[in-house]
C-alpha cells in the first residue's frame, strides 16, 4: 500500500513540474503556428506576423523562448534583409550563450551575404552610370 501511495505522490508531482514547464517561456502555440506554415508556405508572411507577435510577447513577459531570435533572424536572412537578420541573431545569442557557436556562424554568413549585396548594388549603379555615358 506504502509503494502505490509513493508512487501516486511521485506521478503527482511529476504532473506539477510538467505544468510549471509550461509557463516557464511565452510559446503562443508556436507549435501549431509552424505546423500551419510547413503545411502552407505560400502564407509565409502569416509566420512571420506569428513570429513578430511571439517575440514581442516574450518581451513584454520576459520570457522569451529559446530559438525563436534565431528563427526570426533566419526568416529575415532568407528575404534578404541580413542587417536585421544579425539583429536577431545577435539577440539569441546574448539571450542562449549556448547558441554562441551556431549564431556566430548565422552572424559571419549574413555579414558576407550583405557585403556582397552592397557590392553588386554598389557595380549596378556603376553600371548605370557607364550605360547613361555610352548613349
Amino acid at each position: 500500500m506504502k509503494i502505490s501511495h509513493c508512487f501516486m505522490g511521485f506521478i503527482a508531482i511529476l504532473m506539477m513540474t510538467g505544468c510549471a514547464a509550461q509557463g516557464q517561456y511565452a510559446w503562443q502555440n508556436y507549435d501549431q503556428k509552424l505546423y500551419n506554415h510547413y503545411k502552407n508556405p505560400a502564407k509565409s508572411e502569416q509566420f512571420i506576423e506569428d513570429l513578430r507577435d511571439i517575440i514581442q510577447y516574450g518581451e513584454e513577459s520576459g520570457k522569451v523562448p529559446p530559438g525563436i531570435y534565431a528563427e526570426y533572424g533566419y526568416v529575415l536572412y532568407e528575404q534578404g534583409n541580413f542587417p536585421e537578420a544579425i539583429e536577431y541573431f545577435k539577440k539569441e545569442q546574448a539571450k542562449w550563450p549556448e547558441s554562441n557557436v551556431i549564431m556566430t556562424k548565422m552572424i559571419n554568413n549574413a555579414q558576407k551575404k550583405s557585403a556582397q549585396a552592397e557590392k553588386q548594388k554598389d557595380s549596378s549603379i556603376d553600371m548605370g552610370k557607364v550605360k547613361g555615358v555610352t548613349k
